[in-house]
């Protein structure tokens, strides 16, 4: 029999196995295992292996009835020229209570929650103000094209009496343009103006209407704030009582020393006994 030559490729992971093998290596620690490397949902137990990263099912052993890896590839099925992992058949250890263990990869996933970033928002560019010569230049009108033309005429070396250049010759044509249309834009003036004082007009007329509505939705909470304020309170002190303060300003400098000199004289005869019998 002639012996195959293709090249091996890796098979698909099987959930479930018949084999009774074993690993020789030392049994995997869930405690020493990452918690996010298992995933231990009943009838979907599965975990990375610690050597190639492969996500693999969890399969029990027929004699020990223990949790091992399943044989598996160290490539993505199909992939040729693929070997064996190490740790296929490797025997998983349960060395905690699932509750326990739930619980803390609950915490752990918490924890890397609250250490996600946020949102970076970009920082809204402020608008840049229009270039001068990038204004529109406010609309012509025929005393604006008659400046413009007169202007023209008393500097261009070119325009006489009898001759007139090319930039004369246009500008005189706007004029003719705009004192045609000098009507219409006045009469669209005088539209948008009156359009302006109507609506200046609703509004002012509007506004003691609004006003109105405004107040009677604030009018009751401003009554019984008032009722409030008129109540005494419970264990208030009325006035301020305190020494009264002087209102008069015809104290001058001597009667303030004078009454310094003899509250310093009263002070020595109350320290001194002899003055104070003298007295």
């Amino acid at each position: 029999m002639i012996p195959s030559t293709a090249i091996p490729a890796a098979q698909p992971r099987k959930r479930r196995t018949r084999t009774t093998n074993v690993s020789s290596k030392l049994a995997l620690l869930l405690s020493e295992l990452p918690l996010n490397s298992v995933e231990l949902t009943p009838r979907a137990e599965h975990m990375a292996c610690p050597a190639c990263q492969t996500w693999c099912p969890l399969t029990t052993h027929k004699g020990s009835k223990q949790w091992k890896l399943v044989p598996h590839h160290t490539a993505k099925a199909g992939t040729p020229g693929a070997r064996r992992c190490g740790n296929s058949n490797r025997l998983v250890t349960i060395d905690m209570p699932i509750a326990v263990w739930q619980e803390q990869r609950a915490e752990a996933v918490a924890d890397v929650a609250a250490r996600r970033p946020t949102t970076v928002l970009k920082k809204v560019r402020a608008p840049q103000p229009v270039a001068l010569h990038q204004l529109d230049p406010a609309p012509a009108t025929a005393a604006s094209a008659r400046t413009a033309y007169e202007l023209h005429r008393a500097r261009c070396a070119g325009c006489t009496a009898t001759a007139t250049c090319p930039t004369g010759l246009r500008l005189e044509g706007d004029v003719r343009v705009q004192q045609y249309r000098e009507p219409q834009r006045v009469a669209a003036q005088a539209r948008t103006e009156q359009e302006q004082r109507r609506a200046e007009r609703r509004r002012a007329e509007q506004q003691p209407k609004r006003r109105r509505a405004e107040w009677a939705g604030v009018r009751l909470r401003v009554l019984a704030k008032d009722l409030l304020r008129e109540l005494p309170l419970e264990g208030a002190v009325g006035p301020i009582r305190g020494a009264a303060v002087p209102t008069d300003h015809e104290d001058t400098r001597e009667v303030s020393r004078a009454r310094a000199e003899a509250r310093t004289e009263q002070a020595i005869r109350a320290a001194s006994p002899v003055r104070r019998e003298a007295a």
